[in-house]
């Protein structure tokens, strides 16, 4: 997944998902997000595939 320049992309994920949850539930929520760093995860098949994308 790529978080974008400054965590720029990570940080919209975030804030969409948490007004989706607020709107939802009807209440304001805390939403903690976690970033994994796995290196040339790109290069490994089982990586790719488990992150729910395929290669061609």
């Amino acid at each position: 997944m790529v978080i974008g320049k400054n965590g720029d992309m990570i940080l919209k994920i975030g804030k969409s998902a948490r007004l989706d949850i607020e709107k939802f539930l009807d209440s304001k929520v805390n939403l903690k997000l976690f970033v994994k760093i796995d290196d040339d995860w790109r290069n490994k098949s089982f990586k790719v595939k488990e992150f729910g994308y395929f290669r061609k």
